[in-house]
């Protein structure tokens, strides 16, 4: 049964990717968010166990992309396809400055930034 899951998972998630990328590109966070929280509040309710191998799956696709792995594109992925992500806030965590790897993106309390303090932090 916990391999018919993953793939089940994996299958979502795959066909959540194009989506979720096109739209990171093309779209500002506001709209974005909007539509893909519509889609993943359809979802199946999860528990936590069945989260967290979802939350490795979305890693393991998001790495797949040309650039590697993006933190937005994760919390973006896990909103679209999950009804627990998509009802909760997203953060961006912005440093002054700019440039490669000067904000960061997550799902969940203010809190959960690992330690690294922002010059702005934003809810969404």
């Amino acid at each position: 049964m916990q391999l018919v899951a993953l793939f089940r998972d994996l299958a979502i998630v795959l066909k959540a990717a194009p989506l979720v990328e096109l739209g990171r590109l093309r779209h500002g966070p506001g709209p974005l968010l909007r539509s893909l929280r519509t889609r993943g509040q359809r979802g199946r309710l999860r528990s936590d166990q069945e989260r967290a191998r979802l939350a490795k799956i979305i890693r393991i696709v998001d790495a797949c992309f040309p650039g590697g792995g993006n933190c937005y594109r994760r919390a973006l992925l896990e909103i679209s396809v999950d009804p627990t992500a998509a009802a909760t806030p997203l953060r961006l965590g912005l440093r002054t400055g700019g440039g490669p790897r000067s904000g960061h993106a997550w799902l969940g309390p203010a809190s959960d930034t690992g330690g690294v303090r922002y010059d702005a932090e934003f809810s969404l």
